[in-house]
């Protein structure tokens, strides 16, 4: 049985992630994914079905968005190719967000530089009209444009809520985009701060019921890790760091967050030690980030 499938039959679906005192933390036991190299693999993403595990990998020399397959969710994953779509440009191509397998037209939400003059990222979606067709040439989410950098989208409410990374002045902000219809590629209304977040804890990841929120954030030594914040009256809690996950070896961290669709595994990009080199992608079920109270 591959660790994968002992992941799922020790666990199964698990409950989500709260925060508590360090002392009250059994350290987490994630794993580390077949198809990472010795190059960074970052931005996992899990398709709802389960089948398709998307992620961005620098091996060619730039990021290019990948994808890894398995054959059902106890099986090993593939190694991770590069889509036959139209996302994939000269420059870098990261973070893919998709919307639900099996209903088309399917969305492919992304960041991109998009040609060698563009200065900034800016979030670009492509659509897919069936399950035997490739995803087109994408086009810009015009409601998140700006000049400045825009990276990891993240649809939420049933793709009613687009958040998004936006690099301020002050650093890296949350931004969310919303729109009535659950839909299509467009009709999202112009962004908005999330600003309780403070500046450098973004890239979120949303449980399904939409009241937790996991996040990257700024560590000591200039590194990353992982945290978590619930909804309140007030908008978002303040992030608590994951300190069960975290590894304090990685000289980058642990970052990138991203959850199945059923909230049950948490997957993220670090370097800590035990991986193939530079980044690579890891799973821990959810289960094992709760912490006494």
């Amino acid at each position: 049985m591959n660790k994968i499938a002992l992941l799922f039959t020790l666990f199964g679906l698990a409950g989500f992630s709260t925060a508590g005192r360090a002392e009250d933390v059994k350290p987490a036991k994630p794993i580390d994914l077949p198809f990472n190299t010795k190059a960074d693999e970052d931005d996992p993403f899990l398709s709802s079905g389960g089948l398709t595990l998307w992620y961005s990998c620098n091996e060619s020399g730039k990021f290019d968005i990948m994808a890894s397959h398995r054959r059902t969710l106890r099986a090993a994953w593939g190694k991770g190719e590069i889509p036959d779509s139209y996302i994939q440009s000269k420059v870098d191509d990261r973070g893919a967000c998709l919307t639900r397998d099996g209903v088309y037209p399917q969305y492919l939400f992304f960041s991109t530089l998009k040609d060698k003059d563009t200065k900034n990222f800016d979030l670009y979606v492509a659509v897919k009209q069936g399950r035997d067709k490739v995803f087109t040439e994408p086009t810009p989410v015009q409601a998140a444009s700006s000049d400045a950098d825009e990276r990891n989208p993240h649809l939420a409410a049933g793709g009613k809520h687009l958040y998004f990374s936006r690099k301020t002045k002050n650093g890296w902000r949350v931004f969310l985009c919303k729109r009535t219809q659950t839909k299509g590629a467009t009709g999202f209304d112009d962004p908005r701060l999330v600003e309780e977040l403070p500046p450098n804890y973004h890239h979120v990841a949303l449980t399904p019921d939409g009241k937790t929120m996991y996040l990257q954030g700024p560590l000591e030594k200039n590194r990353t890790g992982l945290f978590v914040a619930t909804s309140t009256a007030k908008g978002w809690s303040k992030p608590e760091p994951l300190t069960m996950l975290n590894h304090p070896e990685g000289a980058k961290g642990d970052r990138s967050p991203s959850l199945s669709a059923n909230g049950s595994f948490l997957y993220f990009s670090s370097d800590r030690p035990g991986g193939k080199g530079g980044l690579d992608i890891w799973v821990v079920p959810v289960e094992q980030l709760k912490l006494k109270r």
